[in-house]
Order: C-alpha cells, then structure tokens, then sequence
C-alpha cells in the first residue's frame, strides 16, 4: 500500500493552514470537515489521482466501475460523490464495514462495530435498523504492520451513507499510531462529512441508486 505518500504530502499543505485540528488528531470539532475542506478545496477527479494509479489492487472491492469516475477530491480529505444527499435526524443504521482485501483481514469486525458505537454516543445519535440514515462499507486497504516501505499504521475505508435524499459514496485513507485510531477516525471523518455535507457541497453531485 502506498497511499500513505500523498495523504502525508496533503495533509503537509493542509496544516500551513491556521484552523482546528486535522482529521486524526484529536476529537473532531463540528465544523471542522466545512472548514479544512474550504481550506484545501481541491477536487481532483479520482481515477487521474496518483492513489488510483498506484493502489489498483484496493479498487472496485466495494464501489463499482460507475462510481469511481464520479469520485472527486483530494488525499488528504478523501474522494466522494453525492446525489442529492442530506443529513436527516440523529437515527442511524448501522450495517457494518466488512474487510474487502486480504490486506484487512487482520481487523476485528469488532473494531469497526466499536468504532460506530463511541461516534454514535457522542453525537448523541439513536442506532436503529429501520432508521433513515444507513450506513455500510468495506475497508480495500491496510497496513497493519509498519515496515521500512510501509512505515504507517493505516485504513483505506469506502464508505456508503443513504439518506430518503440521496447517496453519499467517501473513499478515505488515513494513517495513525494504532489501528483502532485508524480505524476510528477514518469513520469518524466520513460520519462527519455526511453529517455537514450541505456546507461542503452545497451544490451536491449526480450519483445512481443505492447499493443493495
């Protein structure tokens, strides 16, 4: 896995930037995801990234052939396409992230179940099987033993988020010291983009159904 090259690199520029902390360092504030996307607000399509070039082995695991093309933004925020999709209410349903490469096979479906469930306290949402906002995904890359090639602990996660408005589709890569903060905050900062979509693409984006 190499995408931890280009996330560094933004995530560099992002913190020449005066504001509240980056996505992995500590709690996340509610405006941060509007603020730093504001801050880099590059939007690069996906498929002419430099991950997409050198991480073919994570794609089409999750997302399908018609989705990647309409992915835009950047390493250090994530790429993610949305038809029409907002935030509604605080009830949530929860249906898992599953490991869709061998490279993520070493992490607990536990780890990602917990994950949700501290997101979900602290934003005080209700988790509900029937609820409007649905939540699932597959993580596509991992490393989770540093080396002197791969000297990072880090999570590739392709999440989908359905509302009754739309679709949200957030591919998100993010190294940290341990993989249950990997795995945490990876979900935590695309929970948070869903969460304040409107303010970040307030024009929103054209995207086809729902996955079953």
């Amino acid at each position: 896995m190499r995408w931890e090259i280009g996330l560094l690199m933004s995530m560099a520029m992002v913190a020449q930037v005066p504001g509240p902390p980056l996505p992995g360092k500590g709690p996340l504030p509610p405006k941060t995801p509007a603020v730093l996307w504001k801050a880099l607000p590059v939007r690069e399509p996906f498929l002419g990234s430099l991950e997409a070039q050198e991480e073919r082995q994570s794609l089409y695991r999750f997302f399908g052939p018609e989705d990647y093309p309409k992915l835009r933004g950047n390493p250090a925020l994530g790429f993610y396409t949305a038809d029409g999709f907002r935030w509604v209410g605080r009830r949530v349903a929860w249906l898992g992230v599953r490991s869709a490469s061998l490279y993520c096979e070493g992490i607990p479906g536990s780890y990602w179940d917990q994950a949700f469930q501290s997101i979900a306290r602290s934003n005080r949402w209700k988790v509900d099987p029937s609820a409007p906002i649905r939540v699932k995904g597959a993580c596509v890359g991992a490393v989770l033993t540093p080396s002197g090639q791969e000297p990072e602990i880090g999570v590739c996660l392709e999440l989908q988020v359905t509302s009754p408005t739309g679709t949200l589709l957030y591919r998100y890569a993010i190294a940290q010291p341990s993989l249950a903060e990997a795995v945490h905050q990876a979900l935590e900062w695309i929970l948070s983009c869903a969460r304040d979509l409107d303010q970040i693409n307030p024009e929103g984006a054209k995207h086809g159904p729902a996955k079953p």
